[in-house]
């Protein structure tokens, strides 16, 4: 196998310039994206070719096409695009958290849950520490670590059932309820079977932003039927203000029977939905300090019904 020649003298420079080519076929094109003359760019990827000893281009008047060697080095230029982008953002996340910066992303319906307190004693406690919270949807969450946008989220059970590259565990133990209007024909109800709701209108929160939705859906046709899902709504108030003013049911956490909801009743539910709060984080979080700190001020002071 041939060696490259004064392989240090690669540089990500010549790469980068070498692969914006490749993606348009057309040094002037190129060029102008990279915001430098034709020239200067022309220079780097023979250099980059000489370097190589190979040529990765066929140049016409008009474009130019990859050759074999250049179609594979394209393809290996988006892998190493890929480690170094996600190497620095690893390096900084970790001295954004030596200067105790810490990202959390939340639901909003936590804080009906006191999660408000629960920052202060954090705040109390771990003074040194500055938190940033960020409310997002547990699937932006989701997408948030993955990113390396955020250090830690919380999120329902459900949406920890498809956690691939994370870590998820419960702070907190929480069952879902059924909501519906006061004046509904089962308010006066102490608790309610699943299979009772077959005939009524749902409406629930987005599944699109949490997989909640999706949980109580598959318990339902565990019970032998389909809700009729009338409309999905993207706020929890929303959600509480629609069911007030329609002969509509949801399911929801129980937490939040804790707010003051004009004319909505909750309902045991005589099945078992699982609402827990789940912490969830990347895999290399799992060793820092201040995730012990976190965990254990949630554990000790979130508010259950």
């Amino acid at each position: 196998m041939s060696k490259i020649n004064a392989p240090e003298l690669v540089t990500l420079k010549m790469l980068r310039y070498f692969h914006r080519v490749a993606e348009v076929k057309n040094f002037t094109a190129a060029a102008e994206q990279l915001h430098l003359s034709k020239s200067p760019l022309s220079a780097q990827i023979k250099e980059l070719e000489s370097l190589l000893g190979v040529e990765l281009f066929t140049r016409s008047t008009r474009q130019v096409e990859l050759t074999p060697y250049g179609q594979l080095l394209r393809e290996k230029c988006e892998q190493i695009f890929e480690l170094v982008n996600t190497s620095l953002e690893q390096v900084a996340q970790l001295g954004r958290l030596d200067r105790n910066h810490i990202r959390i992303g939340i639901m909003s319906s936590l804080f009906w849950m006191g999660f408000g307190d629960i920052l202060k004693s954090f705040r109390k406690q771990c003074p040194e520490n500055k938190l940033i919270f960020q409310e997002l949807s547990p699937e932006t969450q989701k997408v948030a670590l993955a990113h390396q946008e955020i250090d830690f989220g919380l999120v329902r059970y459900a949406d920890t059932l498809n956690l691939p590259h994370l870590i998820a565990e419960t702070i907190t133990s929480e069952p879902m309820v059924l909501a519906l209007a006061n004046k509904h024909p089962l308010a006066r109800r102490k608790s309610i079977d699943l299979s009772e709701l077959k005939d009524e209108p749902f409406t629930l929160l987005s599944r699109a932003n949490s997989a909640s939705s999706d949980l109580i859906i598959a318990n339902c046709q565990a019970e032998g039927f389909i809700p009729q899902l009338i409309q999905e709504m993207v706020e929890p108030n929303s959600l509480m203000a629609i069911i007030a003013g329609d002969n509509r049911v949801s399911i929801v956490p129980q937490s939040y029977a804790s707010q003051p909801w004009p004319r909505v009743k909750f309902i045991k539910l005589k099945q078992t939905i699982t609402a827990d709060i789940c912490l969830i984080y990347r895999p290399e979080m799992a060793s820092l300090p201040i995730l012990d700190s976190l965990r254990d001020l949630l554990k000790q002071q979130i508010k259950t019904i």
